[in-house]
């Protein structure tokens, strides 16, 4: 048998490509699914509609909260999540390890943005930073669940008190987590989660605001409308942010297998670490004390001195393996363009992690095979890293 990866001339372990994501959605595709999605049409009631109610029902029983609003994103979630929030126009602290979303909500609340670096183990939000930069300027504090690992809670909450300010979570990855025993969904004056197609609970698009304050959740009902009332009256300037009836229908056929999912993602993250976790130069996110992640990406950290390759090297050998992988964050948000012109914070572990970061593929529902066989292919890149190197070296690598 030839050994060699794939990029030096060996056979690839996959014969079929394993994506980076695969959602359940093909998987529960049933007749009945399609005969609500046929009800939906049929009755021209496409938007904000008996479904979106009932999701928002359902959702909040499960995360054992009082309400969740329903939006066309977690984006727009977010920003109608702020502007309830009564921050506008004040600073927002949040993290640069994250899809640009997050600061995106806050930059159209007008909120000056600074960027807190992260704990390097758990790639969240670093309490003892947000502590350091915290100001009576500051409006809210606005962190991310990285891939779904809960962030320090009480250790966010207990400044956010200190100072009177909102913490707002960008939970897009989160949905399932827990944090002390207790699913997200209740920490802070909202959690926001996303039901977009690359997530490990998805209703095709869509976002969801949860909070235990009715009020703002009327606010956001409001404010997702356009902000008008019933008579087109705008009584507070708001978007369209509503979600069509068909996102309702697949998330509510999603959601009673959500803790079957999560559990699942964390068997796989425990082959992955049992497997891989021998290589050199390679460790894995360290789970929040306390907390229980969904593992919507599983993130590995690649020492390039070690490991023999870099990160972005690596993901060029996967490749030829017919695996696809990710390197989330990376530039994170305050070196990409639209952000960079702001004044350049010290955060050496969001570089440090940006830099080094690889996420393999992750699925609901993935068969021992295809986990040793990803694995393997990890391994065997490694083993024969000089190789892959020197072949690499003789091409443009596109990642």
């Amino acid at each position: 048998m030839d050994y060699r990866p794939a990029i030096i001339g060996g056979a690839p372990l996959l014969e079929q490509e394993a994506g980076i994501v695969r959602p359940s959605i093909a998987a529960l595709t049933t007749p009945e699914l399609m005969q609500r999605i046929q009800e939906v049409l049929e009755s021209n009631q496409v938007t904000n509609g008996v479904n979106v109610r009932r999701l928002e029902e359902e959702m909040a029983a499960y995360l054992g909260v009082d309400q969740v609003v329903a939006m066309s994103s977690c984006t727009l979630g977010l920003t109608l999540a702020l502007q309830a929030a009564g921050i506008a126009g004040k600073e927002v602290i949040t993290s640069s390890f994250t899809i640009a979303a997050t600061a995106n909500a806050a930059y159209w609340n007008r909120c000056p943005i600074t960027f807190a670096d992260i704990d390097a183990e758990s790639f969240d939000l670093s309490p003892e930073h947000v502590a350091e930069l915290i100001s009576e300027g500051t409006g809210a504090i606005l962190p991310v669940h990285v891939f779904g690992n809960p962030c320090r809670i009480d250790e966010i909450q207990a400044i956010a008190n200190r100072y009177g300010v909102p913490v707002v979570y960008d939970a897009a990855q989160a949905f399932g987590s827990r944090y002390q025993g207790a699913k997200l969904g209740s920490s802070g004056l909202f959690e926001v989660f996303s039901g977009s197609a690359t997530k490990h609970f998805t209703s095709m698009e869509g976002g969801y605001v949860a909070t235990n304050d009715r009020r703002l959740a009327e606010m956001l009902r409001l404010t997702r409308n356009y902000g008008v009332l019933p008579n087109y009256d705008c009584v507070l300037p708001g978007l369209n942010a509503r979600m069509p009836e068909i996102n309702a229908v697949v998330g509510r056929t999603l959601l009673p297998h959500i803790e079957e999912f999560v559990d699942q993602r964390n068997q796989h993250a425990a082959t992955y670490k049992e497997l891989l976790g021998e290589l050199p130069g390679v460790r894995f996110q360290q789970i929040t004390p306390g907390g229980r992640s969904s593992y919507n990406y599983f993130g590995m950290v690649i020492e390039p001195a070690e490991f023999g390759l870099t990160n972005r090297e690596l993901a060029s050998a996967l490749k030829a393996e017919h695996i696809g992988t990710k390197v989330y964050f990376h530039p994170p948000i305050h070196q990409q363009q639209a952000y960079r012109s702001q004044a350049r914070p010290a955060l050496p572990n969001t570089e440090y992690l940006a830099d080094r970061i690889i996420c393999l593929p992750m699925y609901n529902t993935m068969s021992e095979t295809l986990l040793e066989q990803i694995a393997t292919s990890v391994s065997r890149v490694q083993r024969h890293h000089r190789e892959v190197r020197q072949a690499l070296s003789s091409q443009v690598v596109h990642v």
